[in-house]
């Protein structure tokens, strides 16, 4: 199974009642083996709190030292503000560390709001060897 070694890096959520922050390139230490979730992201109408469709993900730069997938989930709304804990449709990038050195991807993320647009993120792990 994909997920028996997972670590959540960072969660990006946005909403469309505010605005969105860029998420920075993300740098992180991974044991070879490791799976992880790299990002998760959902999309949620602030007015009336309705959760639309999961955000399409696409991983534009593959992987050269691991695998990245995008999985479709479900999860919760971030914990603060109006819409807090509503259950969400979840588009999550995760990474499976197969080989020990500096390993770089990128995805980009397409929400149904039109202010949003697409929104490109990248992502340069450190594996080390396992123990």
């Amino acid at each position: 199974m994909l997920f028996r070694k997972t670590r959540p890096l960072f969660f990006a959520a946005l909403t469309l009642m505010a605005l969105t922050a860029h998420t920075p390139a993300l740098a992180q230490n991974l044991k070879s083996g490791d799976v992880t979730v790299l990002a998760s992201y959902y999309e949620i109408r602030g007015s009336d709190c309705l959760a639309l469709r999961a955000p399409r993900v696409v991983i534009t730069q593959n992987p050269t030292l691991g695998k990245a997938s995008i999985v479709q989930t479900r999860g919760q709304s971030s914990d603060s503000g109006r819409c807090a804990y509503k259950a969400v449709p979840v588009s999550q990038v995760v990474y499976a560390a197969d080989q020990p050195g500096a390993d770089t991807l990128a995805w980009e993320v397409k929400y149904q709001n039109k202010t949003l647009g697409t929104r490109r993120y990248s992502a340069t792990i450190g594996v080390a060897p396992a123990r």
